[in-house]
């Protein structure tokens, strides 16, 4: 692999992690819609559709779902810290203790709907963009990466929506956000298509060009 390559796939990494890490926190938030309860990781959360799309159309299968794992392994770390310093004895004086668990002691729930969901959909995501690849080639780029966002964002709000906030919320509030959620992030990820085709063109560019010479 050119380093430019390489480069480029831990930029990616890094970011694929870090954005599913952020995505987690921020869920802790509820936020009100048209009194809709909405998870505060809506936000930045459908940047990983189009991120998981880029990867995939650059770097293949192979190496995408090798990223889904990773952030996963990121994700465990993070939470299994959350707890554990959740767990230490709050020094005599320091009151945010309570803070601290009324929002990051929803974390691991938050984390593990979000984890399941977040692996379950963007393999789904990588075999279904892959798929469609093989048969149009380069050609219809932002075809294969709804398509398959229809199916992966499927199972992912499916998925997180029960494990995060089956019986926090009622059960018209439950179906409410799960539908809000899912026809939002589809809304937003085909908003963001353009931002696909300018992310795999850059990338291509990039890495097609010569290296700069010291």
């Amino acid at each position: 692999m050119s380093e430019r390559r390489e480069t480029l796939l831990i930029v990616f990494a890094v970011l694929a992690a870090g954005i599913l890490l952020i995505s987690n926190l921020v869920a802790t938030k509820l936020w009100n819609f048209a009194g809709v309860a909405v998870d505060g990781g809506i936000i930045l959360f459908p940047f990983s559709y189009v991120l998981g799309d880029v990867i995939v159309e650059i770097f293949g299968r192979k190496k995408a779902d090798r990223i889904v794992w990773t952030s996963l392994g990121l994700n465990i770390l993070a939470v299994v810290t959350f707890v554990l310093v959740g767990m230490l004895p709050p020094y005599p004086g320091w009151d945010g203790q309570d803070s601290y668990m009324a929002i990051l002691g929803f974390v691991p729930r938050i984390v593990l709907g979000s984890l399941t969901a977040y692996v379950a959909s963007q393999l789904l995501n990588n075999l279904v963009f892959t798929k469609i690849r093989e048969k149009t080639g380069k050609k219809w780029l932002g075809l294969r990466a709804i398509v398959s966002s229809v199916l992966g964002r499927a199972v992912d709000s499916t998925i997180f929506e029960t494990i995060a906030f089956f019986g926090v919320l009622s059960f018209g509030e439950f179906v409410g956000q799960a539908m809000f959620a899912y026809f939002a992030g589809m809304m937003l990820e085909i908003l963001l298509t353009p931002l696909t085709y300018l992310a795999v063109g850059g990338a291509r560019k990039w890495l097609s060009s010569k290296s700069n010479k010291n």
